[in-house]
C-alpha cells in the first residue's frame, strides 16, 4: 500500500515523491497558465527543483541516520527522546550537505544562493511579521488540536530517561528542535526562493509556499494553511533581502512560542 508509511522506504519515497513533488510543479505549472513562461523549458527548472524537493524530503525518508538508536543499549523512553531530537539534527546536516553539493555541481549555470548572509538592515520588516503572529499563535494555543500537538515533545510521559530532569530534557530538546530551521529556511526561503527567482520570475514564491504547507500536512489545520501565508510572505522577503536571516528569527521565534504555550497549557 502506497500510503503505508510504515511498509519502508519505498513506500515513504513513492508517498512523499508524489505529495512534495506533485506539489510543487503542479503549482508552478498553473502559475504559468496560459502566459509565455521560458522556464518551462529551462532544463534547470527542473533538475534544480527536483533536486531541491528532494533534498528537503530525505528527513521523512528516514535514512543516513547520524546515530543507530535500535542499537544502543536504551530504555525505550530513552529511545524515544534520541529519536525525537535526532530528526531535527538530522534534517540539518544532511539538508545542508545536499545543498552543498548542489551549488558546487551546477554553480557554473545558475548563481545558487541559499541567503547565509548577515544583513541586520532588513530586520525590521520580520519582527513587525512575528508581532502580527505572535497573538494569532497564542490564540490558537487554547484550541485542543494545538495543546494535542505542542510541545512536540512531553516530557511528563516520561520517565527515568538518563536520569534527566524534565526542565532539562525540554531544554535539550529544544536546541535539537531549533535546528531544524536552519534547513527549513535554506532550502524553502534559499533554494526554493533567492535561487529559483531566477529561474521561474515571481512564480518562485508561490510554488515554494505550496510546496511548504503540504510539508506541514500532518499538523494541525490552521498552522498548514498559515503556512503557506506565511511560507510567500517569508520568501518574498527573503528574495529581496537576500537573505534567510530574518525568517530563521520569524520563525525559531513562533516555534518556540507554541511550544512555550503547549507546556503553559499544560502545566497551568
Amino acid at each position: 500500500n502506497l500510503f503505508n508509511l510504515r511498509s519502508g522506504f519505498s513506500s515513504r519515497f513513492g508517498y512523499y515523491g508524489l505529495l512534495f513533488g506533485g506539489t510543487y510543479f503542479a503549482t508552478a505549472l498553473l502559475a504559468s497558465w496560459k502566459t509565455e513562461t521560458a522556464f518551462l523549458k529551462d532544463w534547470r527548472f527542473w533538475v534544480l527543483g527536483t533536486l531541491f524537493v528532494f533534498i528537503a524530503t530525505i528527513p521523512k525518508l528516514h535514512v543516513l541516520k547520524l546515530v543507530d538508536i535500535r542499537a544502543q543499549d536504551w530504555k525505550l523512553h530513552e529511545m524515544i527522546f534520541v529519536s525525537k531530537g535526532h530528526f531535527f539534527v538530522h534534517q540539518m546536516v544532511l539538508s545542508l550537505a545536499g545543498l552543498g553539493i548542489v551549488k558546487l555541481l551546477f554553480h557554473k549555470w545558475v548563481n545558487i544562493e541559499y541567503g547565509f548572509r548577515a544583513d541586520w538592515k532588513t530586520l525590521k520588516p520580520y519582527f513587525f511579521v512575528l508581532a502580527i503572529v505572535a497573538p494569532l499563535v497564542i490564540g490558537a494555543s487554547f484550541f485542543p488540536d494545538f495543546q494535542k500537538a505542542y510541545p512536540q515533545y512531553k516530557p511528563w510521559n516520561y520517565k527515568e530517561v538518563f536520569d534527566l530532569s524534565i526542565g532539562q530534557r525540554a531544554v535539550i530538546f529544544e536546541m535539537c528542535y531549533s535546528t531544524g530551521f536552519v534547513a527549513v529556511e535554506a532550502i524553502f526561503r534559499g533554494a526554493l526562493a533567492i535561487t529559483m527567482v531566477k529561474i521561474m520570475g515571481p512564480r518562485a514564491v508561490l510554488a515554494m509556499a505550496s510546496f511548504y504547507c503540504v510539508f506541514h500536512f500532518g499538523k494541525p489545520a490552521g498552522e498548514a494553511i498559515g503556512a503557506f501565508f506565511g511560507g510567500y510572505v517569508l520568501g518574498t522577503l527573503a528574495i529581496h533581502s537576500h537573505s534567510v536571516l530574518g525568517g530563521f528569527f520569524v520563525h525559531l521565534g513562533v516555534a518556540l512560542l507554541m511550544e512555550t504555550m503547549g507546556y503553559l497549557h499544560h502545566y497551568m
